[in-house]
C-alpha cells in the first residue's frame, strides 16, 4: 500500500497571534498521591514557560470522600482548580475544557508524571505551526518509568495490544488518533466537533479514539512532536491480572468504538467468541456434548499455543513470558465477545475496529514502514 506523502508545513502567518496561555485539564478517580506527583511535577514545568504566558491546571475528579478531600487540599496548596465531576472520562475531559478559557488544552493522565520541558514543548510546536489552521492536536510520547524493574510491565511489552499508541508520535508525523495520556488541542477545533462523546460502553476507554477519528473527519490533523514527553509511573500495577482486567476493558471499548463508527471495522477471526459458540453448539448437541467440548477445548489450546510461540519468536522472549503476554491480549479479545454479546450485537463479537489503517499514519522519517505491533493494537 502506498503511504502518503507528509504534507509541508504551511509557513507561518506573520498576522496570526502566537498562543500565549495554555490549560491542563486532569481527569481522575482515587490515588490521591498520584495526582500530587503529577501536580507537583507540573508546577515545575510551570516555572519552564517562556515569561508572560498564562497556565491554568484543573483537576476533574470523582473519588470517595476522603480521597477526593485530599485531592483537593492538593489543589488548593498548588494553585490548581478541583471540580467534582462525572464518572465518564470524556465527560470529566469536557467538564475541564469548559471550565477554562485559554486556546490551547493538554490532557494528560493522572498515573503519569510531566517532563519540565512538557508545557513548553507543547506551547512552542503549536506555535511553530500556528499558521496552519487544519491543526487540531498535538501529541506526545508516554513512556513507561522503571518498566524493567516491574514484572507485569515487562510482560506487557510483549503484548500486541496494550500500551502501542503511546510511542506513535516518536514514529509518526500526523497521526490519525493518539492517546489521550499527552495530548494537546486546539480549542477552536475541540468545540468545532463537539469534544469527546460522553456516552461510551465503559467509563474510559474509546473516547480518544473517537475524538481522534472524528477530528479528522472534520479536517483537522493529529501531529506527533517526540520531544513533548509525558512519563506513565508503574506503581499503578503492580500485578498481572490488574493488566487483564485493563485490555478486558479496551475491548469492550473496542466494541464501542466499532458500533460508533462502523465504517472503520473490519472482520476478524476472535479466539474467544469462536471457543464460546463452539460451546454454545455443545449445549445444543447433548448427545455429542462431549466431543464437541473436548474438540473446542483442543482447538483453543492448539491457537493459544500458536499465538504464545509466534509471540516468544517476535519478542525474542522465553515461552512463560510469551504465554503471559497473550492472555493479556486474550482478555481483549474476551471483553469484545462479551461486551457484544451483552449489547445485542453479536456480530461485533467477530469484528475489530481497524485502529491503526497503515495509509492514515504519517512516517517522521520517509521510507519508515509500521511495526507488526501497531497493526493489532487495541
Amino acid at each position: 500500500m502506498t503511504k502518503p506523502t507528509p504534507s509541508p508545513v504551511t509557513p507561518v502567518d506573520a498576522g496570526q497571534a502566537e498562543f500565549s496561555a495554555l490549560s491542563v485539564v486532569i481527569p481522575t478517580k482515587g490515588n490521591p498521591w498520584a495526582v500530587a506527583r503529577l501536580v507537583e511535577s507540573l508546577g515545575v514545568a510551570v516555572t519552564e514557560m517562556p515569561a508572560g504566558v498564562r497556565t491554568e491546571i484543573v483537576v476533574v475528579d470523582d473519588s470517595s470522600y476522603d480521597d477526593g478531600e485530599r485531592i483537593r487540599g492538593t489543589c488548593e496548596k498548588a494553585g490548581a482548580r478541583y471540580l467534582r465531576g462525572p464518572r465518564r472520562v470524556g465527560a470529566k475531559r469536557n467538564l475541564g475544557v469548559a471550565e477554562t478559557r485559554h486556546p490551547l488544552v493538554l490532557f494528560i493522565d493522572s498515573d503519569c508524571i510531566a517532563t519540565p520541558t512538557l508545557l513548553r514543548e507543547h506551547l512552542d510546536f503549536h506555535n511553530a505551526h500556528r499558521g496552519r489552521q487544519d491543526i487540531g492536536a498535538v501529541a506526545g510520547p508516554t513512556v513507561v518509568a522503571g518498566e524493567a524493574a516491574s514484572g507485569p510491565w515487562r510482560t506487557v511489552r510483549h503484548s500486541l495490544v496494550a500500551n502501542a499508541p503511546w510511542n506513535w508520535p516518536l514514529r509518526f508525523e500526523q497521526l490519525w488518533w493518539a492517546a489521550t495520556s499527552n495530548l494537546s488541542v486546539r480549542r477552536t477545533a475541540f468545540e468545532t466537533i463537539g469534544g469527546f462523546d460522553e456516552h461510551t460502553y465503559t467509563v474510559v476507554g474509546g473516547e480518544d479514539v473517537d475524538l481522534g477519528v472524528r477530528m479528522d473527519a472534520a479536517g483537522y490533523r493529529t501531529l506527533g512532536h517526540p520531544t513533548a514527553v509525558v512519563v506513565h509511573a508503574t506503581d499503578g500495577i503492580t500485578r498481572l491480572q490488574q493488566f487483564r482486567r485493563k485490555l478486558f476493558l479496551y475491548g469492550r471499548a473496542c466494541v464501542y468504538n466499532c458500533a460508533r463508527q462502523p465504517e472503520h471495522t473490519r472482520w476478524w477471526p476472535n479466539p474467544t467468541t469462536v471457543a464460546l459458540a463452539a460451546g454454545a453448539t455443545a449445549a445444543l448437541l447433548p448427545r455429542h456434548r462431549l466431543p464437541v467440548l473436548l474438540t473446542a477445548a483442543a482447538g483453543t489450546a492448539l491457537w493459544f499455543g500458536n499465538d504464545t510461540r509466534q509471540t516468544a519468536r517476535r519478542a525474542g522472549t522465553t515461552t512463560g513470558s510469551a504465554a503471559a503476554a497473550v492472555s493479556v491480549d486474550w482478555s481483549y479479545h474476551l471483553g469484545i465477545t462479551l461486551e457484544a454479546i451483552r449489547r445485542g450485537k453479536p456480530t461485533l463479537a467477530m469484528k475489530r475496529f481497524d485502529y491503526f489503517p497503515e495509509e492514515r499514519f504519517v512516517p517522521t522519517a520517509p521510507g519508515t514502514s509500521p511495526e507488526g505491533q501497531d497493526e493489532e493494537t487495541r
